[in-house]
């Protein structure tokens, strides 16, 4: 029995370390829109930097969502009709899928944000601590917009304050359907994905 207690603390240091590291972090504005029309009818922004950061977006879109290895899988999570081909293949050259971007996140104002140096984003790149990015809705909760991480951000279009370190894009990852946007969100890493 001692044994399983010290597991079980062991196994718990590295979660509190993480919801810890959290815990003095400032939380920022951001907005979250559909599109670039939606964004310029708000005024919180111009028009052009609407639409900059929309093709920002769009653009880290490619790298930052979730690949599936068949559209039935991605439409799984996503939603029929709501996948597309990624640009990517996997080592044996066959297509990967990705969900559509249904929305973007961008830095408030003039607090405008950066992507980490490993993901190349376009000149709309902002130096705020809330990057520009693609944003998802699961097929099981479509009021909700998500990061390609499975975040939740908002539950619809606006203005938003959250911790940035929610936020940060990372490298899409080949996975199995099953969780996106649900509460028991594993998916379960591929290998044999090829860039």
């Amino acid at each position: 029995m001692k044994r399983s207690k010290k597991a079980a603390l062991v196994l718990m240091v590295p979660a509190t370390t993480l919801l810890l590291a959290g815990c003095g972090e400032e939380r920022e504005q951001a907005l979250v829109y559909e599109s670039p029309s939606e964004c310029a009818a708000a005024s919180f922004n111009t028009p052009e930097q609407c639409k900059a950061d929309y093709d920002a977006a769009k653009a880290l879109h490619p790298q930052v969502a979730p690949k599936y290895v068949s559209k039935e899988e991605c439409e799984t999570d996503f939603g029929s009709g709501n996948c597309e081909t990624a640009p990517q293949q996997t080592s044996s050259g066959s297509s990967v899928f990705m969900p559509m971007m249904m929305g973007y996140l961008m830095g408030q104002m003039m607090n405008r944000g950066a992507v980490p140096q490993n993901l190349q984003q376009p000149a709309a790149a902002n130096t705020s601590k809330v990057p520009t990015q693609p944003l998802y809705k699961s097929r099981d909760d479509r009021a909700t917009f998500r990061t390609a991480t499975n975040s939740p951000v908002a539950g619809g279009i606006g203005p938003i304050t959250l911790k940035p370190s929610q936020v940060q894009p990372q490298a899409g990852q080949l996975v199995r359907r099953g969780g996106f946007g649900s509460q028991a969100a594993n998916r379960a890493p591929a290998t044999g994905f090829g860039g």
